[in-house]
C-alpha cells in the first residue's frame, strides 16, 4: 500500500505573476465562489483571493501524490493532509 504524502505549502511570493494569476483564476472558477447579492468582476474576485493569500486563509499547495499545484483554503488543506 502506497503512503499518501502530505501537501506542501509553497509561498505565493515564490511563483511567477503568470503562474499565480493562473492558479487564482482556476480557484475562482473551480470554487464557483458566491459573493451574495452583489455581482463582482473577475478582477475584483482575483483581488479578493490575492488578499486571502496574503492573509494566510488560502495557500498555494503542491500535492506530491499527483504532482499538481493549486490553491486550497485552510480547511481543504487539512482534509488533504488527513487532519480534522
Amino acid at each position: 500500500m502506497e503512503v499518501k504524502k502530505p501537501g506542501l505549502i509553497v509561498p505565493h511570493s515564490k511563483l511567477s505573476q503568470e503562474a499565480l494569476a493562473g492558479l487564482i483564476e482556476e480557484f475562482i472558477l473551480r470554487e464557483g465562489t458566491d459573493y451574495g447579492t452583489h455581482e463582482y468582476s473577475l478582477d475584483d474576485k482575483k483581488n479578493h483571493v490575492f488578499k486571502q493569500l496574503q492573509g494566510g486563509h488560502i495557500n498555494v499547495v503542491f500535492d506530491p501524490n499527483n504532482e499538481t499545484t493549486s490553491l486550497l483554503t485552510n480547511e481543504q488543506l487539512r482534509k488533504l493532509n488527513g487532519s480534522t
